[in-house]
């Protein structure tokens, strides 16, 4: 039985945005990082009036901040508002807010918007000292709109972002309107809000909308905008000039601009291949909040490239991608390569028996377009329980159910699933032999290189198909070229 199983991510992430809205930042996955239990009612919902900005190498250097420093800097504090009352200042690291550790951007908008009014401590870090303040959040409605007509930047651009959530289309309008107004007037954020709509809709504007996002200073921006030029939306693909906005993006701190750096990186596109680079970025982008920079990481350490081979780090890596964070829903390549450790003993002591559920979780689970491969690693978790069903391996020992399984694998396009059908649909006694030549067909179109082989052993001897020496020749060759070795030199 194959063993292999590690799916790669290889497409890029836009900024994701159209996550973010009123309600912060969202996550799915099994282990996702919320908000208060309880929403506060849109005439309720208070904010801090803080603006945050992420820890990037630069402000380290700036505040002389550790490495391991965690949190957000307080990019500004709104004039009047309830920080400035209590005594925040810009660049104060914000650690902590009520009961919520502060470890990325995120988690800031989870605590400091959209909560419920009235007073929370908030720990700060300024000049190495740690100081609790108590900050009594005020109704953020009211504050934005203030402040906006005020002529402060910040507040037009939370307006809007506030107002965008909302299921009145008057305030849908308004709020792109505050994003438009705000943009020409310099927010960076107002333009990267702005430029992703544009480019929702189809509005080639949104290129230059997002060109101004990133030259005003926003990683998001500038992230949005290499995912076009990625991807050949609206402008030439053109990897080259992708990558150098990745490296941007990344720099002023976007997690997703150090994923997409990283892999560029480590695939080679836009520059020479550059394991270390892709090493540092993931790196930068897992601790910011990207599952997938988790998930890839992790595949770095176990397979020691660009950095020293450590099963143990590499699964629980996996752990991080698979458990998501609150800027990112859960990663479904993590946890199919953490079943996979749990399957193999890899990084982790073997236990089938947690594997089982983590393959179900990702086969049962929906595609979520802002999880890299999720589709692939649906169909792959599907195949991967099957095969624990064939020996009863963490599960009790169920040829219908991996038939089941493997089937469903197979039919969203997994090679291994339609090779575990074919091996339970008797391959080996010649029970089914016609069905598991279908079977074997469709894994070796799908690249699989045993499927190709084992499919010329059936051409060669006329099992379940027509005897075809040149077919099996055929066969051969194939499963040669994709890695096959058994197959090579074969006649």
């Amino acid at each position: 039985m194959n063993s292999k199983f590690m799916i790669r991510h290889s497409r890029f992430l836009p900024l994701l945005l159209a996550l973010l809205f009123a309600a912060g930042c969202a996550s799915t996955g099994p282990s996702a990082s919320r908000g208060p239990a309880a929403a506060p009612t849109p005439s309720e919902r208070a904010t801090l009036g803080i603006e945050a900005k992420p820890i990037t190498r630069q402000l380290r250097r700036k505040l002389g901040l550790p490495a391991n420093a965690a949190g957000v800097v307080a990019g500004s504090v709104l004039p009047g508002g309830p920080a400035a009352l209590a005594g925040v200042r810009a660049n104060d690291v914000v650690e902590r807010i009520g009961g919520a550790d502060i470890l990325g951007e995120c988690d800031f908008l989870d605590a400091a918007f959209n909560r419920s009014s009235g007073p929370v401590d908030v720990v700060v870090r300024r000049t190495g000292a740690k100081l609790t303040l108590t900050v009594a959040a005020a109704g953020q409605d009211a504050l934005f709109d203030a402040g906006c007509r005020a002529g402060v930047l910040a507040a037009c651009f939370r307006q809007a972002w506030s107002l965008a959530g909302s299921r009145d289309a008057g305030d849908r309008r308004r709020s792109l309107e505050l994003y438009d107004s705000a943009c020409r007037a310099g927010s960076p954020e107002a333009c990267a809000y702005r430029g992703l709509f544009l480019s929702r809709d189809g509005d080639r504007a949104s290129v230059a909308v997002l060109e101004r996002a990133c030259d005003l200073g926003s990683g998001g921006g500038c992230a949005s905008l290499a995912f076009l030029h990625a991807t050949g939306k609206f402008v030439p693909k053109d990897d080259r000039r992708a990558n150098a906005l990745y490296v941007k993006s990344c720099s002023l701190g976007d997690e997703q601009g150090c994923y997409n750096e990283g892999l560029m990186a480590d695939e080679g596109r836009g520059a020479g291949r550059d394991l270390a680079r892709a090493v540092a970025r993931y790196r930068e982008g897992c601790d910011g909040g990207s599952a997938p920079a988790c998930t890839n990481l992790g595949f770095l350490y176990e397979h020691g490239n660009g950095v020293g081979k450590d099963a143990p780090r590499a699964a629980a890596l996996y752990k991080r991608g698979c458990d998501g964070s609150s800027c990112q829903p859960s990663n479904r390549n993590g946890c199919v390569n953490l079943g996979r450790a749990y399957r193999d003993g890899t990084g982790v002591a073997k236990d089938p028996s947690r594997a089982a559920p983590l393959f179900r979780d990702a086969c049962d689970r929906d595609p979520d377009a802002n999880d890299p491969g999720s589709e692939a690693n649906r169909s792959r978790a599907c195949s991967l329980l099957g095969a624990l069903y064939i020996d009863g391996d963490g599960v009790e020992k169920d040829s219908s159910a991996a038939l089941r399984l493997s089937r469903l694998g197979c039919d969203r396009g997994d090679s291994f699933g339609c090779f575990n059908a074919a091996a339970i649909t008797g391959i080996a006694n010649e029970r089914d032999a016609e069905s598991a030549a279908g079977f074997l067909e469709r894994a070796c179109d799908l690249g699989d290189a045993e499927g190709c082989f084992d499919l010329g052993v059936d051409y060669e001897k006329g099992r379940g198909v027509s005897a075809d020496r040149e077919r099996a020749k055929t066969l051969f060759r194939k499963a040669c070229q994709l890695g096959f070795r058994e197959a090579c030199g074969r006649k």
